[in-house]
């Protein structure tokens, strides 16, 4: 019996719906009502604004989408969580809000996550406008608002932190609709993303610390969704594209950082992506990703 009381083995919360797919919109949705502006056939939204109470307080701002039988592969009906802007509270800045979302994930059974966002690339061969699958990650902190029911009950594998099949999937939907002068970069070019947490964005001695360490890419929010996600045995693929690449890092000249044509131009598309994507992940039912939270014996937790 788990004596937990945040790990209850208890049955779920009832307000929270039972779903497989979970959506993370991010920047790369920013200026869309998501997914209703899109007016995709056969994606709806049940509810909005839901509200869920978890250990650490409430989660805000999800809806409840339903895919319908005539776009689903099996002819089914489908529903799935939406969380908007990485679980962010509207009008604070709180990064423990991971650890709520993901709560709420686990609770609702989610076994696949797929999370919307831009970056930065110091590499200097990916560009603005580049969508890029990373392969990899650096975070440092190692995700501070940690899920696994206590220390030495889990191991959560570092390996494979981005789910290949998802990526691959993701990778061969974007090019039937991303634009033809912009490039994707698949999980196979095995790219890195570092970790920062904003909303500072990173100073240009920051990008060349990351860049030294293998980093080719930066980001605000992928990496602790990818350990999450670990956490609670769902595969995670990030769909994010690139709106500043290395000289823009470099100027100091430039009060800004982002190049400003590329997220208004890329963000429908890239949220009509992530639909798109997520209806064909509906046939994928299990990989390898379910297997890297490994229980401990409990003699490691149990004698002290």
């Amino acid at each position: 019996m788990n004596d937990d009381p945040l790990h209850s083995t208890s049955p779920m919360p009832a307000d929270i719906p039972q779903v497989r797919l979970a959506l993370i919109t991010g920047s790369a949705n920013w200026g869309l009502a998501f997914p209703e502006d899109i007016g995709m056939t056969g994606v709806s939204v049940l509810e909005r604004d839901r509200v869920f109470d978890t250990p650490w307080g409430p989660s805000e701002n999800w809806k409840l989408l339903e895919f319908s039988g005539e776009v689903t592969p099996d002819g089914q009906p489908h529903r799935a969580l939406c969380m908007y802007s990485h679980g962010n509270p509207r009008n604070e800045i709180d990064h423990a809000c991971h650890r709520r979302a993901f709560w709420v994930l686990q609770e609702a059974g989610v076994k696949q996550v797929l999370a919307s966002s831009t970056m930065g690339a110091v590499n200097k061969a990916i560009q603005p406008g580049d969508l890029a699958i990373a392969a990899d990650i650096i975070e440092l902190t190692q995700t501070p608002y940690s899920l696994l029911p206590g220390r030495q009950r889990f191991d959560a594998s570092g390996k494979a932190i981005i789910c290949a099949e998802c990526a691959a999937v993701l990778a061969e939907t974007a090019r039937e609709v991303w634009p033809t002068h912009c490039r994707i970069h698949g999980i196979e070019q095995g790219l890195v993303a570092a970790h920062s947490y904003g909303p500072r964005l990173t100073t240009p001695a920051e990008a060349i610390a990351f860049r030294s360490m293998g980093a080719d890419l930066i980001n605000h929010s992928l990496a602790p969704e990818a350990t999450l996600s670990r956490e609670i045995g769902a595969c995670f693929v990030p769909l994010a594209f690139v709106t500043a690449g290395f000289n823009d890092y470099m100027n100091r000249d430039r009060g800004t950082l982002l190049q400003e044509d590329v997220l208004p131009s890329l963000s429908r598309i890239a949220s009509e992506l992530a639909l798109l994507t997520v209806l064909r992940l509906l046939d994928r039912r299990s990989c390898a990703c379910q297997t890297l939270r490994s229980p401990q014996p409990a003699e490691r937790y149990d004698r002290h």
